[in-house]
């Protein structure tokens, strides 16, 4: 490697490790470690247990189950398993890129760190380092044409992560043999038999695969219902293009700098581009329609793609463009949501402490409402009743509690039912104001207890059953 690379190297590293310990922690951290423990351990069946809500396919909830099974509730080990497969991701991406254009080689490494808010996500407990991991396996056997292995990688990447559901149709039909057919389908058989036929109801959730399935009209008024679409503003857009910009600016201007169409006399190459040409549309589309600021960590499930695309373009030009975006890029990194300066102490020291002062008030409770973050009550070695870590995230505003029940979410008659049956109710006001919820008439016959004033969040309410 030459000397930029090594650069890279340690910038991905240095930014990497950074981010174990000071990106901020927030819902999606706290659904996979938490379905992930319950899945792994037992507690819950696999896809079965009645209104326990899931949202992702089960490859990245039992890769961080696996690592939360070993050490027990913990942020850190699940942000280190994150880490470790983004090193993989690495890796892969200069292997791949090698193997497309061997002057390639040199260029991967230093126009990946040229968008560091990527490698804040790789760790973090999420799956996106997971899940690119597994496309690039997928495209590093399909270049060398192993083809049982690329079906393999394949199938697991949609495993890990629904979005790439099409992904996987599209390589089927570009192998036009039966044999890939088999393994995928035999490797789906292992994930979804378990759980069927409970499964098709996750699945429905799904935007785009819902229109391979069977969805009743009740189910599709309840799947267009959102709590959260009147604040899809124009502003709320413009918000979005601005992130991203600022997360992806300087890879953006070397990929205009670098980009010159270069005819590869090679299929593989070809359905490359279209893969991730089309996942970058899809993933842009997705958040179009469900949270628009979600296109900055949409796009690092595919950065490393881009990058490789980036990498064969650029040949064997002279790297000095280079060396002054990626410093640029590393000063502009605290312009992302996802970066947190360290002088407010560890993100992970800070939960940890939130959960040593959150047991004393949840040891002996078995029935807890939590609406708000959960990742202080799971460190603490708690879950929700009726594990709501969705909270108003999986809220639908309907009457129809079957539909509802049938497709993992929640309503308030749900809600009204557990209240009469919980010990423990904590709110973050915030959350309800969102949905547009009122609970002071179901709360007046319970008693406030203050919060300590480390729990995070900080603004919680409290409430025990009146004795």
């Amino acid at each position: 490697m030459n000397r930029l690379s090594w650069l890279a190297l340690v910038i991905w590293i240095a930014v990497g490790l950074y981010g174990i310990f000071y990106n901020i922690t927030y819902i999606d951290e706290a659904k996979y470690l938490i379905k992930g423990w319950l899945i792994t351990t037992g507690k819950i069946g696999y896809y079965t247990t009645p209104e326990f809500f899931y949202q992702h396919m089960p490859g990245g909830l039992l890769w961080y189950g696996l690592g939360q099974k070993i050490f027990g509730p913990n942020l850190l080990i699940a942000r280190i398993q994150s880490f470790g497969i983004g090193l993989l991701v690495m890796l892969l991406s200069y292997k791949l890129a090698g193997l497309i254009n061997l002057k390639a080689k040199k260029n991967i490494l230093p126009i990946l760190s040229l968008a560091p808010v990527v490698i804040l996500y790789y760790s973090s407990a999420v799956p996106q380092s997971l899940a690119i991991a597994t496309l690039l396996a997928a495209f590093y056997c399909l270049f060398k044409n192993k083809h049982s292995w690329a079906t393999i990688w394949f199938t697991l990447t949609f495993i890990v992560r629904e979005n790439f559901l099409f992904t996987l149709i599209f390589f089927l039909i570009y192998q036009r043999r039966i044999r890939p057919i088999i393994i995928s389908g035999l490797i789906l058989a292992i994930f979804f038999l378990p759980g069927w036929p409970g499964i098709i109801q996750l699945l429905k959730n799904f935007p785009g695969i819902s229109w391979l399935l069977p969805v009743s009209q009740a189910e599709k008024v309840i799947l267009g219902l959102n709590f959260q679409q009147e604040f899809h503003s124009i502003s709320l857009y413009l918000q979005a293009i601005k992130e991203f910009i600022e997360a992806y600016w300087a890879f953006i201007l070397f990929f205009l700098y670098s980009f010159k169409y270069r005819p590869i006399r090679n299929q593989h190459w070809q359905f490359f581009l279209f893969i991730t040409g089309f996942n970058f549309f899809a993933h842009a589309w997705s958040a179009y329609n469900l949270s628009p600021r979600a296109i900055v960590p949409y796009f690092s499930y595919i950065y490393p793609m881009a990058a490789v695309i980036a990498a064969v373009n650029f040949g064997h030009r002279k790297l000095k463009v280079l060396m002054p975006l990626i410093i640029l890029a590393i000063i502009s990194l605290p312009l992302n949501a996802l970066f947190r300066w360290p002088q407010s102490g560890s993100t992970i020291r800070l939960l940890n402490q939130s959960a040593g002062k959150l047991k004393p008030i949840v040891q002996d409770k078995q029935k807890i409402i939590w609406i708000a973050e959960p990742m202080s009550l799971y460190l603490a070695g708690r879950i929700s009743y009726y594990p709501l870590i969705n909270h108003t995230n999986f809220y639908k505003p309907s009457d129809d509690t079957v539909a509802i029940k049938k497709l993992g979410f929640w309503n308030l008659e749900m809600l009204y039912d557990w209240l009469a049956q919980a010990d423990l109710v904590v709110i973050d006001p915030n959350r309800l104001s969102l949905a547009n919820i009122d609970l002071n008439p179901q709360l007046n016959n319970w008693q406030p207890v203050a919060a300590p004033a480390e729990i995070w969040p900080n603004n919680l309410s409290l409430y025990l059953p009146q004795e």
